[in-house]
Parts: structure tokens; sequence; C-alpha cells
């Protein structure tokens, strides 16, 4: 146990090293750590131990994380990141940009990069597996990080890029609300556009008080009650501009989760899609990174790694991807199909979020122009949260998007070509 407390500390002594968690050294190294119920375990030890520094955790100062973002942000307003558009008789009306690149700042120069918790792949089914976890349906959406203060609400990327704003009925995310200045809320959810709806996952923060040091049940709970207390959140008002819903978590007792997986869907007329399963343990805190306690799953994987005496409707089969011969083929082609498209692309495979940094990057630009917007929201494949069902890594769509735009622009350069050089 020594020996894993020192490895966590030096981890998480520099959360701005490579990907992932102040965890990470429980279980970068299976072979030294153990297999995943080991380190499951040594991970709730290392929770509960009194010698855990809670200033270690990313996620403990979720609300000093808040205040030094939008200090920065104001900042940049400050020091000229207003870009003035051209032809605009107004010189004075600018448009804020919160991530073009200024003199003395970068995108990555504050950050909520590697603040949510994101999941292994489930390879061993846990022996608690019936008294102490939750599923949790996941849908196809844009895994982000939502915070409301200061009168509005932003969504950002689980790594850390801004991707867009609006104002919210949440605590502090409206101006219309008296007290924004004074109230903060951080929660985890996917966004789905197709619906503009936000699907809530988890959360950090709720009116100024950090929840990470809760257990998942208590902050599910938390959420739960206070969200629903808000009628608001569930309608398009002059106070909410985005639909919230909580993602549903249904305790896996042999009972409940025969159940759950004979249900299909398990969204309402199938909207949103399924993406897959989220496994996540009753006692887990909250931390940034990778975590064995929340594990990842496709229905179709289900007999295979928890068990064959768990009924699994039939249609969740169909998923399986051509050629599908088992779990563990399946991740080790998957990491190597990403690791074939080069360092921009994700190298966290196994986390429920594998959206690469580079491609978060060229949607952002792309969603500069509102028209892209609805174009973005149609591609399935681009806001996936897990890998497509075919194995490939999410986004690899949008390389064909790109490759039939380019197409399509050809015939079109060929026609101005001449014009250009006879005006020339």
């Amino acid at each position: 146990m020594d020996e894993i407390l020192s490895q966590f500390r030096t981890t998480a002594l520099n959360p701005d090293s490579e990907e992932t968690s102040g965890f990470e050294g429980l279980y970068k190294n299976w072979g030294k750590l153990g297999h995943q119920e080991q380190r499951r375990k040594d991970t709730l030890e290392v929770q509960r131990s009194s010698n855990r520094n809670s200033k270690l955790d990313t996620c403990r100062g979720i609300l000093d994380m808040v205040n030094e973002v939008e200090q920065q942000e104001e900042t940049r307003k400050v020091h000229g990141e207003l870009v003035h558009h051209r032809g605009n008789r107004r010189a004075n009306q600018a448009k804020y940009r919160p991530n073009i690149y200024v003199a003395g700042f970068t995108k990555s120069s504050t950050t909520y990069k590697n603040v949510l918790m994101m999941s292994e792949w489930m390879i061993e089914k846990p022996e608690d597996f019936n008294e102490n976890w939750f599923v949790i349906p996941c849908p196809k959406g844009m895994r982000t990080l939502l915070v409301a203060c200061n009168g509005n609400t932003k969504f950002y990327t689980k790594h850390g890029t801004f991707r867009s704003a609006c104002h919210t009925a949440l605590p502090g995310g409206n101006p219309l609300d008296p007290n924004s200045s004074t109230r903060c809320v951080v929660l985890d959810c996917f966004h789905v556009e197709s619906t503009n709806t936000m699907y809530v996952l988890d959360l950090l923060a709720w009116n100024n008080q950090p929840m990470s040091d809760g257990e998942t049940e208590f902050r599910h709970f938390w959420m739960k009650t206070h969200i629903e207390d808000i009628p608001d959140l569930k309608t398009i008002n002059p106070k909410n501009k985005i639909i919230f819903d909580i993602l549903p978590k249904i305790d896996c007792t042999r009972e409940s989760f025969n159940k759950f997986m004979m249900t299909l869907p398990l969204f309402k007329n199938d909207t949103p899609a399924l993406d897959g399963l989220l496994f996540y343990h009753k006692l887990a805190h909250y931390t940034s990174g990778v975590t064995p306690l929340v594990g990842w799953l496709y229905p179709f994987m289900v007999n295979e790694v928890l068990g064959t005496e768990i009924t699994v409707n039939p249609g969740y089969l169909v998923g399986r991807p051509i050629g599908y011969v088992n779990q563990a083929r399946f991740i080790q082609e998957f990491e190597g199909k990403i690791e074939q498209r080069g360092p921009g692309f994700s190298k966290n495979a196994n986390s429920m979020d594998v959206t690469s940094e580079g491609d978060e990057t060229r949607l952002q630009k792309k969603g500069r122009h509102r028209k892209h917007k609805s174009r973005r929201s149609n591609n399935d494949s681009e806001m996936a949260d897990g890998s497509e069902y075919n194995g490939w890594p999410p986004l690899a769509s949008t390389f064909q998007l790109w490759t039939q735009q380019t197409e399509t622009i050809k015939p079109r350069l060929t026609k101005i070509r001449p014009f250009v050089e006879k005006t020339g």
C-alpha cells in the first residue's frame, strides 16, 4: 500500500502531466499492480486512507479552477481578444472568441483539461457487482463539462476546449438570477445537439458546494433532487435555452440488471441513440481522469464479461461488428486503429469518451460558422462517446466528410482558375 500511495502522490503532484489522472499510477502498469479487480480495491483503499491529501485531486479545487478560468477569460478580453467583423459599419462592435490565439495566451493556458472522470473498459466482472454497482445507459453525444457561473453557462470538451455558451436556469447560469455572481454549478454531461438536450451524468459542484468528495450514490441523489426542483430546466424558455435530462441509474442487483438488459430500446423511441453502458461503483468519489471504479461496455459484450446467466435482449447482439471475435481482440484492434491515425488522436482508447483533442480542434474551427453546426450534429460518429460499432475510432467519418467536401469544391476551383488568371 505504501508503494501505491507513493505512486499516487508522484502522478497527482503534476496535474499537467501526460493525459489523465492522479490515479494513473495505480493502474498504468497492469503487470506490476495487478488485474482490474485488484486495482479497484487499491483505488478504494487510497480513497479511504487518511493519508490521502485532498489537495492532490484536481477536482477538489474545482471551484478555484472555475474562478481562475473566469478571470483568465476576462483578462483575454482586456488584452484584445476581440475580433472585429469585416464590413461592420459599427467599428466598436466586436465578437468575443474564447479560444483564438493571442500574444501571451494559449488555448491550454487555463484548464479544465482532464477534469472529467473517465472509464476503463470493464474486462473483469467485479466481485461485488450485484451489491455495489450501478449501470447508466449513455447516449451518443459529445462529452461535455458544463460550468454555470456569473450569469452564463459554458460548455467545454473533455480537453477543456470551449465549445459554446447559453443561458440556463441552473444556479449562476442566467443573468436574470440576481445571485448569479455568487453561485456556481459544474456538471458532467452528454450534449446531444440534434435534440438540444444536455443529458446529465454526474455532479462536481452545486451552488458553490463541491461534491467530488461524495460517493456516487450521494452525488446522484443530490443531483436528481436539486435538478428536479427547477422545472424550468425541462423546457426551453427565456431563462433556459437548452433542455436538461438526468440519465437513469439502475442498481446492478441480479433482478434489476436482467430486467434492464432485456429492455430495448433503453431510451424512449430510441432517441437519443444508445452508445454504450457505464458502470459506477457506489463508493467511488469523483476523481479526474481514468479510474477502474467506472467501467465501460457495449451491450453485446455483457454476456462475455459479466456472465452468460445474464439475460440480454437479442436485439443488442445485432450491434456486434462484422468479424467480432471477443472483447480482447476488439480492444486490441480498436486501439491499433487509433495509433495508426497519429498523435492527434487520443491514446485513451479505453475511456468512454475517446474523441481526440486534434479532432475537437477541427470541430471547433468548423463551429465558428453557425451554418456548419447542423451538419456536425447530424454526424453521430463525430459526437460518439465511445467507438462506433464497426470498431473504428469516433470521428472516422469526419475525415470522410472532409474528403467529400474537398471533392465537391475541386470542380468549382477548376472553373474559377482561368478567370483569375485572365483578370490577374
